[in-house]
């Protein structure tokens, strides 16, 4: 095997063009192309995995891949070395730019949404921001590229807009009272409300109003242009491109909750009280059948075949299975704990039990055989009983796969569990927040189309950029280079951070404070924030703690800490306002005994 890099080809670059190369290993062809790339602005990478022998599309693989920044006038270094160093992460040899990045969000019982990044590993605290929200949030959904994040608030009748790229919140956006259930549908955010729906254009942010009497529940069909709604004694039908166009299919019953069938191409719509199941075609939204169900059911959610769904009920400890085809409950299996959300992946459904800590797994491919016993096993999420879950999903699969993660609200923990392993794998630590619900921010290489992998993120500073490209099975190294237009960034941090009198020692369980000076690097003057936080790390990973940077009186920052154990830490001083960005080049380190 050969490391090389491919050739730059600079002429196309200085013109505008998109970057083009191809490498092939282990028999593999990789393409690897770029939109021109400037400094500060999103640039899309692609990468097209081909078999060398028969041409066919390399699909359902993850490539990892991060970009390294030539310093002036070096060789490019070995690639191998560079994919070594990438995989083994640490506090200092990190990529300049990781196109492979993703996020574990919390959404709290409170008004918090914890932001995890799982970078350094299991087993402690990887704590990285935390969003605070006017008031509580019910329910949420990412646009389409991950850029966003949409957060329904029932107390403040309002949608929070998160930017997940840097982590804060940047608007507030009205509805009417009380919304709740956020679909993502299309290029469009909706969000059910006490008068029907808000609907959102997540791109520019202008919200529409839909009035037809409050919606319970929402789901949408596949195209990303119809929305059903549980709503009064019937189900709505919203046509989103004409949203004057309402179509109402009225039922005896005040349905609570509805589902879409991709293969039925049906809306079904459920009466917990009374325990029926409506099947309406989405088309003539006529009444196409009336199933029995036992009375109780939380929860109605398809499989990814579109045909079979798996109904929750906690108050009568069962779960059933609805085929779409006949429109009959083919299978019921008694479940204790008080089941009541479910979720999917490629191969298993996963049943949340919110007086349990155990979550039951059931294999697709057990699931439809009517009048057969449901074949089901089950994994330990945690110590405590898993709690109830609210309308977001509390289990959500992981892009590590097959598996997913499973918050736990008592032990205040999202656990990883992979598919095959008798418990879970590792977990992260929410920051002492309840997690009712968890979601992932992928903003890492996606497969678009078979083969084709891409992401799209900002490259912040010009310069000749080595890409290194890894592929675990099979095993491939690819790299390449590109050039990023721009003016040269300024030498040095616009904010210098010093540190003020450090101690030479600290005590584990004892209190530390520690004094930093936030200065103009160029004239020396002070500089003030009212967004200076710090983040203390002991290494390799094990333990995080974030707070507020508390201002002295001679304009200082004061940060206070106690080191649970003896180590090394590691502490960030960071403030967007002051150029300070999280885990900067500017940080102190300190030994506790």
């Amino acid at each position: 095997m050969t490391f090389a890099f491919a050739a730059l080809a600079f002429a196309a670059l200085a013109a505008g063009a998109p970057s083009s190369q191809h490498v092939v290993d282990q028999g593999i062809g990789i393409d690897f192309s770029t939109t021109p790339a400037r400094a500060g602005e999103p640039v899309a990478f692609e990468f097209r995995l081909r078999d060398t022998a028969t041409g066919a599309p390399i699909g359902g693989v993850r490539p990892a891949a991060w970009l390294s920044r030539r310093r002036a006038g070096a060789a490019a270094p070995d690639c191998k070395r560079e994919v070594v160093t990438f995989l083994g992460a640490d506090l200092v040899n990190r990529a300049d730019v990781d196109l492979n990045a993703y996020y574990v969000l919390a959404l709290g019982a409170d008004n918090t949404i914890s932001v995890v990044d799982p970078l350094f590993g299991f087993g402690g605290s990887q704590l990285l921001d935390m969003l605070v929200l006017r008031s509580p949030g019910a329910d949420w959904a990412l646009a389409a590229e991950d850029d966003r994040l949409f957060v329904s608030m029932p107390d403040s009748d309002k949608i929070a807009v998160a930017d997940t790229r840097h982590w804060r919140i940047v608007k507030e956006i009205d509805t009417a009272a009380h919304p709740r259930r956020v679909l993502a549908v299309g290029a469009r955010i909706v969000v059910a409300d006490d008068a029907g729906m808000t609907v959102v254009d997540e791109k520019t942010l202008a919200a529409s109003h839909v009035d037809f009497g409050a919606a319970r529940e929402l789901a949408a069909s596949e195209d990303g242009n119809t929305v059903f709604a549980a709503s009064g004694e019937g189900v709505v039908r919203v046509d989103l491109r004409h949203t004057r166009s309402l179509v109402r299919a009225k039922l005896d019953a005040a349905p609570g909750l509805v589902a879409y069938s991709t293969a039925a191409k049906a809306v079904y719509a459920v009466d917990a009280e009374r325990g029926r199941v409506f099947a309406i075609d989405a088309r003539s939204m006529k009444l196409l059948a009336t199933v029995d169900v036992a009375p109780g059911a939380a929860q109605l959610r398809f499989a990814p075949d579109g045909r079979r769904a798996l109904l929750a009920n906690p108050q009568r400890g069962l779960v059933q299975v609805l085929d779409a085809a006949t429109n009959r409950i083919v299978q019921t299996g008694d479940v204790d704990g008080a089941p009541d959300r479910i979720a999917y992946t490629d191969l298993v459904a996963y049943v949340h039990r919110r007086d349990s800590e155990s979550v039951l797994m059931i294999p697709l491919d057990a699931l439809g055989s009517e009048g057969k016993a449901i074949d089901a096993g089950d994994f330990p999420a945690g110590q405590h009983a898993l709690g109830a879950g609210g309308l977001a999903d509390a289990i959500v699969p992981a892009p590590d796969g097959p598996a997913v993660l499973v918050p736990n609200q008592a032990d205040r923990m999202i656990y990883l569990y992979k598919e095959g392993m008798a418990a879970p794998a590792g977990g992260f630590s929410t920051g002492g927040h309840a997690p009712r619900a968890a979601l992932v921010v992928d903003h890492g290489l996606r497969e678009r189309a078979r083969g084709d992998y891409a992401t799209t993120v900002p490259v912040d500073k010009p310069g000749t950029y080595d890409v290194a490209m890894f592929l675990d099975s099979p095993r491939v190294i690819a790299c390449f280079a590109i050039n990023v237009e721009g003016e040269a960034p300024a030498s040095g941090p616009k904010t210098r951070v010093v540190a003020v009198d450090p101690p030479r020692r600290l005590a584990r369980g004892a209190p530390a404070r520690l004094e930093f000076a936030l200065t103009d690097a160029e004239r020396g003057t002070p500089r003030r924030a009212d967004d200076v936080r710090a983040l203390v790390f002991e290494a390799p990973g094990v333990w995080q703690e974030r707070a507020a940077a508390k201002r002295g009186a001679d304009g200082r920052y004061e940060v206070d800490f106690v080191p649970p154990d003896a180590g090394t830490y590691y502490v960030w001083i960071e403030s967007e306002a002051l150029g300070l960005g999280p885990r900067n080049a500017q940080f102190s380190v300190y030994e506790a005994d």
